[in-house]
């Protein structure tokens, strides 16, 4: 439905623009687009709503804003959102060129027609320098309102595509981020084909020095290794690997994953010196624990023979009341100190 309401001679001229098609050829859909709102520009108030219910008719889910003039076309273009501008040229104050320029500083990516009956090559040249998605002779006939209808639909579509696609490639961007591996593609004769800059870092090179050249000339100590055996394995038998290794010149420990891609592989690799550092610290405190446990464990098993001893004096074998009351302080003491051996040693084994 129309909101805001506010001729020329028959004939077509060709459009330009993004949306190029030849005289009045109605171009190909690429497909049913929902939920449009176009922004119409126009001084003449009365045509410009017979355009709009006709648009309307043709375009199914077509909500139309319409201004007279382009002062009022950015007002709109201010407070809602439009997936297309369709403007005269001819207008009081500024034109449709001039409105071109104003929309393309608000929104650069915005479809903008030119639907006009004052058509010349200098106003055709100008659109084109602006930037203009497409440009049509203004006719009120049902064939030139069906082709304004198409590349409307054209456009938006064309818009909303590119949309997507530039959203897909942040989201995969934002994942790349996320990710600190770094990536290389191989032929099948090794040769580096592509490489991202964490790549280059990793193999402390440059991506222009390194593109094209053979992976083991990059880097040759690797040669005969189990990343070499792995990669020959991986393409010979179309299956994906994934192994750690360290590669000496840059005292670097490697975790790789590669894959068979286009008769080449796809390598992501990442640098994990520092894990493989703290695991094998883990691994010394282990052993270091291990040890002391065994420790502890022998003095106790010493601990508790002379508790077994302690315990064999009683009062009678004592000399007098004073032994036997040592003997007693003896037992208990060790008594205590095993429990403490076996606790030191259930510690050091955790």
């Amino acid at each position: 439905m129309a909101r805001n309401e506010g001729g020329g001679p028959s004939g077509d001229v060709p459009g330009i623009g993004r949306g190029v098609v030849a005289g009045g050829e109605a171009p190909i859909m690429t497909g049913d687009i929902e939920d449009i709102t176009i922004l119409f520009v126009d001084d003449e108030r009365q045509l410009l709503s017979v355009l709009a219910s006709n648009l309307e008719e043709n375009i199914e889910s077509l909500d139309v804003v319409t201004a007279s003039n382009a002062t009022e076309a950015v007002e709109r273009l201010e407070s809602i959102a439009v997936d297309c501008v369709v403007s005269d040229y001819k207008m009081p104050g500024s034109d449709g060129l001039e409105l071109l320029e104003r929309c393309r500083e608000r929104d650069p990516d915005v479809p903008f027609i030119l639907f006009t009956s004052k058509g010349s090559e200098d106003i055709a040249s100008r659109a084109i320098d602006a930037d203009v998605t497409d440009y049509l002779q203004k006719d009120l006939g049902a064939e030139q309102l069906t082709l304004l209808s198409n590349r409307i639909e054209n456009a938006v579509a064309e818009r909303r595509a590119q949309a997507a696609a530039e959203d897909a490639v942040r989201h995969l961007r934002r994942i790349h981020d996320r990710v600190a591996d770094g990536y290389l593609g191989l032929d099948e004769e090794f040769h580096i084909t592509y490489l991202d800059e964490e790549a280059a870092v990793l193999l402390e090179n440059s991506r222009e020095r390194l593109l094209g050249e053979r992976l083991w000339d990059v880097l040759p100590e690797a040669v005969d290794s189990p990343l070499q055996a792995e990669f020959e394995r991986a393409l010979a038998a179309d299956t994906s690997v994934e192994l750690e290794t360290y590669y000496e010149p840059y005292r670097t420990w490697f975790d790789v994953r590669a894959f068979p891609a286009d008769g080449g592989l796809s390598v992501y690799f990442r640098d994990v010196t520092e894990r493989k550092r703290l695991e094998s610290a883990v691994e010394e405190r282990e052993a270091d624990l291990a040890a002391v446990a065994d420790a502890v464990a022998e003095m106790r098993d010493y601990a508790g023979s002379l508790l077994s001893v302690a315990e064999r004096v009683d009062g009678e074998d004592a000399e007098n009341a004073e032994d036997a009351e040592n003997a007693e302080r003896l037992a208990a003491g060790l008594e205590t100190l095993v429990d403490g051996f076996d606790s030191l040693e259930s510690m050091a084994r955790e």
